[in-house]
């Protein structure tokens, strides 16, 4: 999540003069009246800005003006619409009196102010820049030009004003305020640091220096530094919401989530229509596991500021925390229409797709965060996992390589081995499962991961250790018993295989492979056979879908000579699986036992054709033809 706001920039009025009256004038009363009218117009003291208005539309209307007192009326009638913020008129008189005189730099300058105030930062600009051929060694039109330059995202123009006019006036506060701005949104955050400190050497009484700062050591991960730039502007202005909302910001960085509350509380005590301190008051009521309270101050946050796409990103977020996937994909593709940049948006949302199991959907959006942030580890990794899951293992593999090149960590390692395993190359996946146990001692999916690959490579010793590290872990790992189980088993330990089975079914009583594999166990072990049945039977109950009870049942019974049982039973096995190795072998055995050789035979040879070596694999088993 993104934390905190670039600081606004600030826009210096320029100080344009006020033109005097014309010093001619005729003699009489008329003269009088119009000299009174002139003083008014030129904005002499104690005249109010309506008289002044007055008095100059007067002389512009009045047709006894020649064309330089009418610049000057135009130009101060100008001015006092600009002074009274009426923006509008002010545009359209500085335009009549350019009409008039188009060589006066502060004309040209006061409408470009007009129209930066009218949100027309391009046509600022390029009335700043007439004002600046006229007067190419003032200050503070380049820093107007570059004020409005970074209005409009033209970084590189703005700082090249900004910079010629902090060499023509070195101790330009608001020019290296507003450059440190720039930088801020850069994210050069250590430049912007050094440009507030000197707007805050040079203005040490003005909070909003402290503010910019701190929200620049902020985002430089000081923060500390950046709480005591807070404590600062709440000092010198404690009525301002903003350094509250800021401390907070830095507070949240620091995990002081209850003193961050109080400060996001105070913001909006002091502005009730705060949106941001709504927003991450959610955020801190997340972290704090009061999901409801977050949504609701989400919620606020979106009444109060409806095209609020960090809001609708947040929101989004913690629904999909709760498995509320319709209504996280909601707010999170309403966040991504808002602000097509917010990558953290469609990382969010490619998960949501992913839980969901829409895959192509889920690597569209990890492909755009990815655009927008290339070395985002956790959007490769998302990705890798739908490629993954979709069989397309070298897409997969090559999103893991890339996570791995940037920072070695556990899960890429992890997952890259899955996708070696998926591809039958057991050794780069077990070597992979041990670089991530390197990292992660404590990983017990890594060791299930690695014992199941060493299961693979029929290493069936190391597969029941790596088992067993994994149980230890996570005592309640039920598919690391299960695979323990099954690993002994293959390794001929059946009386620990039988007992692995045994957790298995004390954690999920109603584990069908458990039962099965129980059953095979102990008919393989002969010592058990009324236990044996009892497992087949009742697997059989929780499921006739599948041929393995069926199989283990039909062993048994050739075991303790039931043959015609046998043979049924591994009949019925072969119909759900006409391959089953096992289920060929064992009726042909029983088969030959009841005498019909023709059967047995058709039998052995396609149980051979499966698996060549299923004669040694039985009589490990104590079952020979």
């Amino acid at each position: 999540m993104r934390h905190g706001a670039a600081p606004i920039f600030l826009l210096l009025s320029v100080v344009l003069p006020v033109l005097p009256g014309p010093a001619e004038a005729a003699a009489g009363a008329s003269s009088a009246s119009r000299d009174q009218e002139w003083r008014a117009c030129s904005g002499s003291s104690g005249i109010s800005v309506e008289a002044q208005i007055a008095a100059c539309t007067a002389r512009i209307q009045s047709g006894n003006e020649n064309p330089g007192q009418l610049f000057e009326a135009w130009y101060n009638r100008a001015l006092a619409h600009y002074r009274s913020e009426r923006f509008e008129p002010a545009l359209n008189d500085y335009t009549e009196a350019l009409r008039l005189n188009a060589g006066d730099a502060d004309a040209w300058a006061g409408r470009a102010l007009s129209e930066f105030h009218l949100n027309r930062p391009a046509d600022a600009a390029a009335d700043f820049g007439h004002a600046i051929e006229l007067k190419p060694r003032d200050a503070n039109l380049y820093y107007q030009r570059g004020t409005a330059w970074a209005a409009l995202n033209r970084y590189d123009d703005a700082i090249s004003d900004l910079n010629r006019a902090i060499s023509l006036k070195h101790d330009f506060a608001e020019a290296l305020f507003n450059r440190g701005g720039i930088f801020y949104a850069r994210h050069a955050f250590g430049q912007a640091i050094a440009d507030f400190d000197q707007f805050i050497r040079l203005k040490p009484r003005d909070e909003a220096g402290f503010v910019a700062r701190g929200f620049a050591r902020n985002a430089f991960g000081e923060l500390d530094r950046a709480i005591s730039d807070f404590d600062s502007a709440v000092r010198l202005e404690a009525d301002d919401p903003v350094s509250f909302y800021g401390r907070a910001l830095a507070k949240i960085g620091l995990e002081r989530y209850d003193a961050a509350l109080a400060d996001l509380d105070q913001a909006i005590r002091l502005k009730p229509d705060y949106s941001e301190a709504f927003r991450y008051r959610g955020f801190v009521l997340d972290r704090q596991g009061k999901s409801e309270e977050a949504l609701a101050a989400y919620g606020q946050a979106i009444r109060l500021k409806p095209d609020y796409g960090g809001a609708f990103d947040n929101r989004g977020y913690e629904y999909l925390k709760r498995g509320e996937y319709d209504l996280a994909l909601s707010d999170l593709t309403r966040a991504i229409q808002l602000d097509p940049d917010l990558a953290e948006a469609f990382h969010y949302r490619g998960y949501v797709y992913l839980k969901v199991q829409k895959d192509e959907a889920a690597i569209a959006d990890y492909d755009q965060v990815i655009k927008l942030n290339p070395g985002n580890s956790n959007a490769l990794l998302g990705r890798g996992f739908d490629y993954f899951r979709s069989g397309r293992y070298d897409l997969a593999i090559a999103d893991f390589n890339e996570v791995i090149g940037l920072e070695p960590e556990p899960n890429a390692f992890l997952n890259r081995g899955s996708a070696h395993f998926k591809r039958g190359e057991f050794a780069l996946a077990r070597a992979d499962f041990t670089q991530a146990i390197a990292l992660k001692p404590n990983f017990p999916e890594a060791y299930f991961n690695r014992g199941t690959a060493a299961a693979a490579s029929h290493d069936f010793s190391q597969a029941a250790a790596d088992f067993g590290k994994a149980i230890e872990l996570n005592p309640n790992y039920v598919q690391a018993y299960y695979s323990r189980g099954s690993a002994y088993d293959e390794d001929g330990q059946y009386r620990l295989a039988i007992e692995d089975f045994g957790d298995v079914l004390e954690r999920e009583p109603a584990n069908y492979g458990a039962y099965a594999n129980r059953c095979w166990s102990r008919a393989v072990l002969g010592q058990d056979t009324e236990g044996a049945m009892a497992d087949c039977n009742h697997a059989l109950k929780l499921s006739d879908s599948g041929p393995e009870a069926l199989d283990a049942r039909g062993f048994l019974e050739l075991k303790t000579g039931k043959y015609a049982g046998a043979v049924s039973d591994y009949g019925l096995a072969l119909r759900k699986d006409a391959q089953r190795a096992s289920a060929l072998y064992g009726r042909a055995i029983a088969e030959s036992r009841l005498g019909d050789d023709a059967k047995a035979q058709a039998d052995f040879t396609a149980a051979e054709s499966v698996e060549p070596r299923i004669a040694e694999r039985f009589a490990k088993y104590g079952v020979t033809r």
